[in-house]
């Protein structure tokens, strides 16, 4: 019986003691996520692109992207990528039919701001080159080109994150293509297509 008494008494202490001692956070577990982490992304986007000139079709297209997106806790975020595109479109004026293929392939940098727990603004851009096909005909002739040059973008969106690691996105940029050895009709009028390009994608965080 005394011997029962002493272990509870113990017991007693100990645990006077351990609710009287200071909660300490438990320290990183290896391999765990910080807020100075990268996390890749993978996403792809519906782009419509309008064309500013008559000379520039209307697209519809496809992006896909390979990201670096910081893990930060706080209400800034950076973004850095790698992507590919195909757009494609075609119009006829005055009897002249333009068609139009683009595949953009550039880097690029987005700042995201957090305005919520679940919404964010971004903005930024992308650089790089594209490989073009342009074919203008009329009745009396046809003419196919298969340009490439300097291409960027600039714009920015908004961000809703569905979970920890699914989001989705909405976003405006122009763009501008500066295609060498590429004449668009008479003269030595060159090609450089404009474009307001509407987006809609998804992204998942690995």
């Amino acid at each position: 019986m005394k011997k029962h008494f002493t272990i509870l008494m113990l017991l007693a202490a100990l645990s006077g003691g351990a609710s009287a001692a200071p909660y300490v956070l438990p320290s990183a577990q290896p391999g765990a996520l910080t807020p100075y982490d990268w996390q890749p992304v993978y996403a792809i986007e519906g782009l419509y692109s309008m064309g500013d000139s008559r000379h520039t079709p209307d697209t519809w297209g496809v992006r896909g992207s390979l990201n670096l997106y910081s893990n930060a806790i706080n209400t800034v975020r950076n973004q850095f990528g790698l992507y590919a595109g195909f757009e494609s479109g075609s119009q006829s004026e005055h009897g002249l039919k333009v068609d139009m293929r683009k595949i953009p392939l550039t880097l690029g940098y987005d700042l995201n701001l957090a305005l919520t727990d679940h919404f964010m603004i971004y903005m930024g851009g992308k650089a790089g080159y594209a490989f073009g096909h342009l074919k203008a005909s009329n009745p009396h002739f046809s003419s196919s080109q298969h340009p490439g040059g300097f291409t960027f973008s600039l714009g920015g969106g908004i961000k809703y994150q569905c979970s920890e690691s699914i989001y989705l996105k909405a976003g405006y940029e122009f763009s501008r293509t500066y295609f060498r050895d590429c004449h668009f009709g008479s003269g030595s009028q060159r090609w450089t297509p404009s474009q307001h390009v509407i987006s809609i994608g998804v992204g998942c965080l690995f």
